[in-house]
């Protein structure tokens, strides 16, 4: 019998916002950090982008990740660059890659405190891992969420979409039958 998580996990991914490889870190899922987009960053952002919008994804992914690793050696929260890296890994079909770059972007957020950009990362990588069918990893970072919503330092307009989207989620869950 299908849990109640994991039909939240598949109601998740009917409501969750797609992610594309080839949208601006500005008007994305998660935006980039200030100054994250140097020169050199920008570089191998184009690239990714050229090659992205010439639908090779796994090529763009290598210089997303070539361009999130220079932000981080620069002293940056490689929070744009890291969302294209999980688009493009989205889009080559490559879900759990995707997932594990969001996972990678929680931790560097948590780390330097943006919880704005480490509840976004989560939910993201939940959403890509119930889209995967990996229930009891969609399931930890749902409840990881749901802990880190309660904060009174996250912002409250993140609060209150995020919020929507797991309750749209549990709705769309119940309609399907679980209580």
């Amino acid at each position: 019998m299908k849990t109640a998580t994991y039909l939240l996990a598949v109601a998740t991914f009917l409501v969750a916002p797609s992610l594309s490889a080839t949208q601006s870190p500005i008007v994305s899922g998660i935006q980039a950090s200030a100054g994250e987009f140097s020169p050199e960053v920008q570089l191998y952002v184009g690239r990714g982008d050229e090659l992205a919008n010439r639908l090779r994804y796994d090529a763009a992914a290598r210089e997303y990740a070539r361009a999130a690793d220079i932000a981080r050696r620069e002293g940056h929260l490689a929070s744009g660059t890291s969302w294209r890296l999980a688009s493009a890994h989205y889009n080559d079909g490559n879900l759990v890659g995707a997932a594990t770059a969001l996972d990678q972007l929680t931790a560097e957020a948590a780390r330097v405190g943006d919880l704005e950009v480490e509840a976004l990362s989560i939910y993201y990588a939940a959403w890509l891992n119930g889209k995967a069918g990996r229930g009891p990893e969609m399931a930890a970072r749902v409840a990881r969420l749901e802990g880190l919503l309660r904060s009174q330092y996250i912002p409250v307009a993140v609060r209150d979409r995020l919020s929507g989207w797991l309750k749209t989620s549990r709705e769309v869950a119940a309609i399907g039958g679980i209580q």
